[in-house]
């Protein structure tokens, strides 16, 4: 279903779920899809202990056997010359969301969704952050009721140290492009609570 599809993947600064991210990518290289890898400056730029910022690019790179997207003047062709056919934003941050649920584009991820949305395509956000109950929530429920956006399901990841976290489903990603590709919103949206 997802072979030979055009798929733009914008990364942003959830750190710890880039692991999960990178299990997903390897799939859909698996499954023969085109992929564009898009990055913030977070991701370019930030040292963590969970990846050194250089040596995450390029392992990315490496995987889909192409440069990653790093610059707004680089992703704005992906609009007019070079259309996807769906946009993953995985792991999608609490800021980025915000970006998206109120139009603000300012790094390559958000202009290749902006691209993506041009051409009334969808994208898909594979949401993790530590305030998904709290101050990201009105954004989540804002964006989940706008056209051409869609999201992987997600759960509370540890319900007593970070009550307001909530991370996407990995084994969830590739059933949800599928289902955006078709207009459908897969469900439930909101699983409960895992890793307590």
């Amino acid at each position: 279903m997802l072979k030979n599809k055009k798929i733009g993947i914008g990364i942003t600064g959830s750190f710890c779920s880039l692991k999960k991210s990178m299990v997903v990518i390897k799939e859909l290289v698996k499954q023969e899809c085109d992929l564009y890898i898009f990055v913030s400056e977070k991701i370019l730029t930030c040292d963590t202990r969970f990846d050194q910022a250089d040596e995450l690019i390029e392992e990315i790179e490496k995987i889909v056997k192409r440069k990653v997207i790093s610059d707004v003047v680089n992703a704005e062709i992906f609009g007019p010359k070079i259309p996807l056919d769906l946009m993953l934003v995985m792991p999608c941050s609490g800021n980025t969301l915000a970006k998206l649920t109120y139009g603000i584009n300012d790094n390559a991820v958000t202009m290749a969704c902006k691209s993506t949305l041009r051409n009334e395509n969808n994208v898909v956000l594979a949401i993790a952050t530590n305030d998904a109950l709290s101050n990201s929530g009105k954004n989540i429920m804002q964006i989940l009721n706008t056209k051409h956006f869609y999201l992987v399901p997600m759960y509370q990841d540890d319900c007593v140290k970070k009550p307001n976290s909530m991370l996407f489903d990995e084994n969830l990603v590739i059933q949800t492009l599928i289902n955006s590709l078709n207009n459908k919103q897969i469900q439930p949206v909101f699983e409960g609570i895992k890793d307590v």
